[in-house]
C-alpha cells in the first residue's frame, strides 16, 4: 500500500509540472485481471471497448504507461493523474474479477473521472460471459459516453417520468440531454409539460417519443428497440397516423416494420387528413425510412390524439372521429371522458390545424 501511494505522489508531481493541456478525450488503460480471470478475456474486452468508443466518436488513449496497479486502483485521485498524463479530460480505471453469477463467470468494475469538472462516478459493475461480452462492451461504452456529457439540470417538478427499454443498456436523451443508460435510470421528477425522449443503441433503430407530463402523475415509457436485421421500414408521420401495410392495419406512427426484400405498399390514414400511399423499396439488412406530412382536408381544424378515447362536443355538436372542421370564432368545447365533463370557451382563428389538449382545453397550432 505504501509503495502504491508513493508512486501516486511521484505521478502527482509529474502531472503538476506537465505542460500538457486537458483535451476532450478518454484515457482507457488496460484493466488488470484478478484471480482466475484469463488475461485473454481482459485483453479482448479492452480492445473491443476502445474500438466501440472510437466508433462512437470519442478520442481514446490506451494509456500504455499506466501500470496495472494504478489502472486497477479504482481511486478517483489516480484517475485524475492518468487523465493529466495522457492529456485527456476523462479517464476510466477498472479491474476484471471472477464472479459466480447467472450473468457470467466474469465481471468488470470501473470508475470514471472528469479531471476538468472535478467529478467522478460511482462504482459501475457488470457481469458477463463469453457469449454476452459484446453486449456488455456496448453497454459500458454507452455509460462512458454518457459520462462525457455535462449534467444539464432538467426543470424539476412534480411530474414523474420513468424510462425503460428492451433490450436495456440504451443511451437515453431527454430534450437532447443524455440522462443515462436504460436499466440504470431512476424516476425523473420534472416540471409538467411536453418532452422529447430519444433512445439510441448500436445495432438498433433510434426511437423518438414525444409525451406530455401532468402535475402529480407518473408516466412509464417503455421503448422496444428494433434490431437492424433483414429488411426494415421506419414509418413516421406528422401528425401521427394509422399505418396500413399489405392491406392490413399494423399500428400507429412511429412504427417499425419488417418485410421481405422488394417493393411494398404502405398507406397512412388519419381522419380529417388526405390519405397518403407509398411504394417503398425494401432492401436486405437496410432500413428504409418513410417520413410524411399529412395534408388536412380543410382549415381551421381541431384534432385530438388518436389513442385517447373521448367524446368531444363543439357548440353542442358531437365529433367522434378525432377531428372537427369548424368555422372561425369563439367556440364552446366540451370533453366527455371517464365519466367527467370538462368545458372551455376557445377562439379559433381563420386557418391552421390545432391539437386539443383533452385535459386542459388548450389549442396548440401544429399545421402549418
Amino acid at each position: 500500500m505504501r509503495r502504491r501511494w508513493w508512486w501516486g505522489a511521484v505521478l502527482w508531481l509529474l502531472c503538476a509540472w506537465s505542460p500538457l493541456a486537458f483535451a476532450e478525450g478518454f484515457a482507457v488503460p488496460d484493466f488488470p485481471p484478478r484471480g482466475d480471470v484469463p488475461e485473454a478475456v481482459a485483453h479482448t474486452f479492452m480492445s473491443a471497448l476502445r474500438a466501440e468508443l472510437t466508433a462512437r466518436g470519442l478520442r481514446v488513449s490506451s494509456a500504455p504507461l499506466v501500470t496495472a496497479g494504478i489502472a486497477g486502483s479504482l481511486e478517483p485521485a489516480f484517475g485524475e493523474l492518468v487523465a493529466s498524463l495522457e492529456g485527456t479530460r476523462y479517464a476510466v480505471l477498472g479491474e476484471f474479477l471472477g464472479r459466480d453469477s447467472v450473468d457470467g463467470p466474469y465481471a468488470v468494475d470501473l470508475v470514471m473521472v472528469d479531471a476538468v469538472g472535478g467529478r467522478s462516478s460511482d462504482l459501475v459493475s457488470r457481469a458477463f460471459g463469453l457469449a454476452t461480452q459484446d453486449a456488455v462492451v456496448q453497454e459500458v461504452a454507452a455509460i462512458l459516453l454518457a459520462f462525457t456529457v455535462p449534467d444539464v439540470v432538467l426543470p424539476p417538478g412534480d411530474a414523474g417520468l420513468f424510462i425503460s427499454t428492451a433490450p436495456s443498456g440504451a443511451e437515453v436523451r431527454v430534450e437532447g440531454t443524455v440522462v443515462g443508460v436504460s436499466g440504470a435510470l431512476d424516476l425523473f421528477n420534472l416540471r409538467p409539460g411536453r418532452y422529447e425522449v430519444e433512445v439510441r443503441m448500436p445495432g438498433y433503430l433510434p426511437e423518438l417519443r414525444s409525451l406530455e407530463l401532468r402535475s402529480g402523475d407518473t408516466r412509464f415509457l417503455h421503448v422496444v428497440l428494433t434490431e437492424i436485421v433483414g429488411g426494415s421500414l421506419q414509418v413516421l408521420a406528422f401528425p401521427d397516423a394509422e399505418v396500413w401495410f399489405g392491406g392490413r392495419f399494423v399500428g400507429t406512427t412511429p412504427a417499425t416494420l419488417t418485410a421481405l426484400p422488394g417493393d411494398v405498399e404502405v398507406e397512412l390514414r388519419r381522419p380529417g387528413f388526405v390519405t397518403r400511399s407509398f411504394t417503398v423499396p425494401v432492401r436486405s439488412f437496410r432500413v428504409t425510412r418513410v417520413d410524411a406530412v399529412l395534408e388536412p382536408l380543410g382549415q381551421p381544424m381541431i384534432v385530438w390524439p388518436l389513442e385517447q378515447r373521448a367524446r368531444v362536443l363543439i357548440d353542442a355538436q358531437l365529433y367522434e372521429e378525432g377531428f372537427a372542421l369548424i368555422g372561425v370564432g369563439l367556440r364552446t368545447i366540451e370533453v366527455l371522458q371517464a365519466g367527467e365533463v370538462r368545458r372551455w370557451r376557445r377562439a379559433l382563428p381563420e386557418e391552421g390545424v390545432f391539437e386539443l389538449d383533452l385535459e386542459t382545453g388548450e389549442l396548440r397550432l401544429i399545421y402549418p
